[in-house]
């Protein structure tokens, strides 16, 4: 499902502007899609989803067969089935994903499916977060007929290894508008705030404004270990 409207979020985080684009359930006709990069043993993927991702990701990864893990940078989301199609790929092939910056909405699902999920430090702690919300209409209102026939709730439990908890999980899928998603932050790395898992309702200026939700992205398997890692093509020198 393609659609042309972007919402935009601007939160200030830890001293940063951050224009986070949310695009629920398409992107912008034209627009460019999902870069992908190699780095080693790193598959970099970063930007929107289009839509065409799929058979690009496939055609990657097997001409790369050293590839272990996935980097996830700065993707504000887009074509939905893609998003599970890419995620259900990574975990049939047992891949690590690893958040780079903010991984939203489809891009969510791809970072879900990977067998080992973690963060980077390539971005500052505050600047790290992985988001979900449900499926979403042109006019950026809640589809929740499609939420329903693609099984949004028990594909996010599944993937997270069954320890999602499905009050919550059932909570984010029905979020109503398309801009607001739940945010998770590092558990451990990042400092200063009453929780690192937020539940934005729309009406907030900053994300750590959010509902604070005292269950972690550790708890909920959004993650499977504290590990953080280095992206290879941002180690540092």
């Amino acid at each position: 499902m393609r659609q042309s409207n972007i919402w935009k979020r601007t939160a200030r985080a830890g001293g940063y502007w951050l224009a986070l684009a949310a695009l629920p359930a398409g992107i912008a006709e034209g627009a460019a899609a999902m870069q992908i990069a190699t780095s080693g043993d790193q598959l970099i993927l970063s930007g929107p989803v289009a839509g065409d991702e799929t058979a690009r990701v496939a055609a990657t990864l097997s001409q790369y067969p050293a590839i272990s893990t996935v980097i996830l940078r700065n993707s504000p989301g887009g074509d939905a089935p893609t998003g599970y199609a890419i995620g259900e790929m990574f975990r049939t092939k047992g891949l690590r994903t690893a958040v780079s910056g903010y991984c939203y909405s489809s891009c969510s699902r791809m970072f879900l499916g990977g067998k080992t999920r973690v963060f980077t430090d390539d971005y500052p702690p505050d600047r790290t977060n992985v988001g979900f919300h449900g499926h979403y209409k042109a006019n950026g209102r809640l589809d929740a007929d499609l939420v329903k026939r693609l099984g949004l709730k028990d594909w996010i439990i599944k993937y997270s290894d069954g320890k999602a908890d499905p009050r919550l999980v059932e909570r984010w899928v029905n979020i109503e508008e398309g801009h607001d998603l739940i945010h998770f932050y590092h558990p451990t790395a990042l400092r200063g705030h009453a929780a690192t898992t937020f539940f934005c309702h729309g009406n907030e200026p900053r994300i750590f404004e959010c509902e604070a939700v005292p269950r972690t992205a550790l708890d909920l398997g959004i993650i499977t270990s504290l590990d953080i890692i280095t992206s290879n093509d941002m180690q540092r020198r």
